[in-house]
């Protein structure tokens, strides 16, 4: 439940005055996880995804779990403290990537990063003490301006709203990161656990190892 509830809080939404929860994700895997999940909390067989333009969306109908969810994240975080590690997970797998700062000039990779993005800046502000708690330092800063472009899966958008980021940056920090959070999503948690492991690698090698086994991809770097 901590988990659908920070995954909730990244790419959730309700249906306007429907008993409704819907989630809406370009990746297949990521939404047929999270089927599964609340498809379990509700005591259901899990729904099947559909395909919405660049989008694969599913959708329950239930008036507990569309009223608990939308409750304030506040109270949602109190009601789960104990669970505090799966309900962050739950929002970077949603909103999160992993990446490291490369210099392809030199040749070189200067650290590495875990981020997150969202126009809530409140549901930021939170993820940034919730991670200070658990011992790992971030920072929140405002990204994209509203009324820019945005693409997505070729399609563009215009922003409605600014876009804010939160960043754990630095070996020791995403290191903890992983140990205490991390990703449930499979090419996620793959991609962290490869960035964490460069720490092992002696610095000249580090851009080696890495390009070797990823490619960039429309600004991304995709495991190969």
């Amino acid at each position: 439940m901590a988990y659908i509830a920070g995954f909730y809080i990244g790419d959730g939404k309700g249906a306007g005055h429907e008993p409704k929860v819907r989630f809406e994700l370009a990746d297949q895997e990521q939404l047929q996880l999270v089927s599964r999940l609340v498809a379990q909390i509700l005591r259901r067989k899990p729904k099947q995804c559909t395909r919405d333009g660049p989008f694969y969306v599913v959708d329950y109908d239930s008036v507990v779990l569309s009223e608990y969810l939308n409750r304030p994240v506040e109270w949602l975080v109190d009601q789960l403290k104990d669970f505090v590690g799966d309900f962050v997970q739950g929002f970077f797998d949603a909103e999160g990537y992993a990446s490291c700062q490369i210099n392809l000039r030199t040749k070189q990779i200067s650290s590495v990063v875990v981020g997150a993005a969202n126009t809530r800046l409140e549901y930021l502000n939170l993820i940034e003490r919730i991670l200070m708690n658990l011992g790992i330092h971030s920072a929140v800063r405002k990204t994209n301006k509203k009324g820019g472009n945005m693409t997505i899966r070729g399609r563009t958008w215009i922003r409605r709203q600014d876009v804010y980021q939160i960043v754990v940056h630095g070996f020791a920090a995403v290191d903890s990161f992983h140990k205490l959070v991390g990703f449930r999503n499979r090419t996620k948690a793959e991609k962290l656990r490869d960035l964490v492991n460069l720490r092992a690698i002696a610095p000249t090698e580090r851009y080696a190892w890495f390009v070797a086994h990823y490619r960039k991809v429309k600004r991304r770097w995709i495991r190969i």
